[in-house]
């Protein structure tokens, strides 16, 4: 089968629908203005997207959603034919249908009027949004609105919660200062002992229990405002689950340097302290030689 062809003309796209129309059910060709993505004195060569507005078929599914076409639409979603609520889906000259909402909804998101599934329609153009009629324009900006406020709410929980994680873990004036700190103000700090925890018998750092539970839950919390960007990719600990008993001091300060590279761009690191040979901790670029000695 070929690609589907973007550059079809308008009359070529009007009379795939004219044949499709008679095999739809309650259903009329619509058509939506058009403009320029990139404005300039020309008007786009095709002025306008026509599309068929129908019933739904039984048990079809709208591929943006993966839902049924006929489940419900947003709150603030008005009927797209005020005079046939039922006509709520869109069949494009592809053949390809969707939830008339949904798709108009991804077309002003994304600023192309192209299917979604194969990619064909006019290219360079997209609605013209001034010019969509209000019941359906309203709906749109508002859905489109209430999306934002969702995001920026996100984005303030995840900043919430990687502040709570880095403060309990480097100390509530760390995002601060960004002090160096030596190795026992951590080990102070989360309650940490030597335990024989491996099978070659080698002695670790480990978090007493409460602490462990309390750290594991904070750094959950973190990652689950944005799972996709915020899980370590060396990390195999299930965050849906409960937290282990214990954790290593090792694995907590690189979970501290994954929320600080993640979310202010920063690197935790270590250095040896030539004094009394203890680590340092900073986020401040190391020296080569003192990279040498980066047990990161």
């Amino acid at each position: 089968m070929r690609a589907p062809n973007s550059n079809v003309s308008a009359r070529d796209s009007l009379q795939r629908l004219c044949k499709i129309l008679p095999k739809c059910s309650n259903a009329r060709i619509y058509q939506l203005l058009l403009r320029k993505v990139v404005q300039d004195s020309r008007p786009p060569a095709q002025q306008s997207i026509k599309f068929i507005l129908k019933s739904p078929e039984e048990g079809a599914i709208c591929p943006i959603t993966q839902e049924p076409i006929i489940s419900p639409m947003p709150d603030e979603a008005l009927p797209f034919d005020l005079n046939h609520a039922d006509r709520t889906a869109i069949r494009l000259a592809c053949h390809h249908d969707f939830s008339a909402f949904w798709l108009l909804f991804n077309w002003v998101h994304n600023n192309h009027v192209k299917c979604p599934l194969c990619r064909a329609g006019p290219s360079s153009v997209c609605l013209d949004v001034a010019r969509i009629p209000h019941h359906i324009k309203v709906p749109l900006q508002r859905h489109m609105r209430k999306l934002q406020l969702q995001v920026e709410s996100n984005c303030l929980n995840e900043a919430v919660a990687a502040r709570r994680f880095v403060c309990a873990v480097a100390g509530d004036s760390y995002l601060d200062l960004f002090p160096e700190q030596q190795e026992q103000e951590y080990i102070d700090r989360l309650e940490c002992t030597n335990k024989f925890i491996s099978s070659a018998g080698e002695i670790h750092l480990v978090l007493s229990p409460s602490k462990s539970q309390y750290v594991f839950t904070l750094f959950a919390s973190w990652i689950k405002c944005d799972p996709v960007k915020n899980t370590p990719s060396w990390n195999r600990i299930d965050f849906n689950k409960k937290g282990p008993d214990i954790l290593l001091l090792g694995t907590v300060l690189h979970q501290l340097d994954h929320v600080l590279n993640v979310m202010y761009g920063l690197s935790f690191s270590a250095k040896i302290n030539r004094s009394d040979r203890q680590f340092v901790y900073t986020v401040f670029q190391s020296s080569e030689r003192d990279k040498k000695n980066d047990p990161f």
